[in-house]
């Protein structure tokens, strides 16, 4: 098969079931403040009912700051870093020319010494001289004045430093900005059951903003194991599958605090109509997707002490082809590729499924799959 690009899409799955009481949680993603609530515990609401809005104002001017601070950030260290590589131009210059006229002046500081020198040769000596000397002193004092010019290691040192934590705090704020809860709305008739945040309050991240009880659930609770708990993340997509039909949602909650051996989580469904209370599901949670990578069949791909490697398929120049060990570093993988960061390139081919005697081998035909 030949090395293409390709899909890897890591999934792991779950026995789930669908929060059994019919509630509804909406849970905020990042800490903001509450503008307005529109309801209070025991009202009924229906479909489409504004129950709460928020004011992301202070996220959102933050996250405007950081990206100011690090556009700043990045043209400052961009200016310094300019600036020095091109006072260490000018400086490597100017020591040039501070050689080069010592070396003119020098030439005629003795020049009445030579014999057969007439009163005029002597003139235009002294001036050239005078001339060549002067040019030397001023070419010391501009390398003085450059030295000076120059920034140090450790101003550069701190422009970068700076603006990788500018950096840092974009991303942080972008994240923020990114994950803001939007204006909750009931996606189905129902009663309130519990309220979680107040007028012109913060809501926590995490926080379970409001619960509204119906008839339906957009809640599936799942239990995950010590095997699988570094990979489970909040913010990661999520598909339900119920009765055949697929529901797509986000993992919106996982407990801090274990019990019996397994952390609770939770996923939230996009749009969970027709989703009975307490009916069980099968959950895939996508841990990993690169849509654009180098890939091989998962059959191709092998392991020794040495690493991860693969046998190619080289041509003979015969119609014959004879296979070559080579050592790759791979990636993530799913059930039927593996992606390959480095060793391969795409359109090389790769031996699936080689037999034990493979290296023995010089002359072989291909199959392509």
């Amino acid at each position: 098969a030949a090395a293409s690009m390709g899909e890897i899409r890591t999934t792991v799955s779950f026995s789930a079931n669908v929060a059994g009481d019919g509630l509804e949680k909406y849970p905020i993603p990042e800490t903001t403040e509450v503008e307005k609530v529109y309801f209070e515990v025991g009202d009924s609401v229906k479909a489409g009912d504004l129950i709460v809005k928020f004011d992301n104002s202070d996220a959102v001017d933050a996250y405007k700051k950081a990206t100011i601070n690090y556009e700043t950030a990045r043209l400052q260290l961009n200016e310094t870093e300019k600036d020095y590589w091109d006072l260490k131009e000018d400086l490597d210059e100017c020591i040039e020319d501070i050689e080069f006229y010592k070396e003119k002046w020098k030439d005629y500081e003795d020049y009445e010494t030579i014999g057969n020198t007439t009163d005029e040769d002597l003139i235009e000596a002294n001036r050239l001289y005078n001339n060549y000397f002067s040019k030397w002193e001023a070419a010391k004092d501009q390398k003085e004045a450059l030295e000076k010019q120059i920034p140090s290691a450790d101003y550069i040192k701190i422009q970068q430093l700076n603006f990788e934590l500018t950096k840092m705090r974009l991303d942080e704020a972008e994240d923020v900005y990114n994950n803001l809860p939007q204006d909750i709305y009931a996606q189905h008739d129902g009663v309130i059951e519990t309220i979680g945040v107040t007028d012109y309050g913060t809501a926590a991240k995490g926080t379970v903003a409001v619960s509204i009880l119906t008839s339906e659930s957009n809640t599936v609770e799942f239990n995950i194991g010590r095997y699988d708990i570094g990979d489970i993340q909040v913010g990661q997509k999520a598909t339900a599958t119920i009765g055949g039909v697929e529901y797509p949602g986000t993992v919106t909650h996982i407990d801090s605090v274990a019990k019996d051996d397994s952390v609770r989580a939770e996923v939230t469904l996009d749009n969970p109509e027709g989703v009975v209370p307490g009916i069980s599901a099968e959950l895939d949670i996508e841990t990993y997707l690169n849509e654009n990578c180098l890939t091989i069949p998962i059959e191709a791909s092998k392991t020794d002490r040495t690493g991860d490697y693969c046998y190619v398929a080289r041509d003979n120049g015969d119609g014959t082809y004879r296979p070559e060990k080579v050592y790759i570093t791979t990636g993530n993988s799913s059930l039927t590729s593996v992606e390959v960061l480095e060793g391969l390139n795409e359109g090389d081919i790769v031996i699936t499924n080689p037999p034990a005697n493979i290296e023995n081998m010089t002359s072989a035909s291909l199959i392509l799959a």
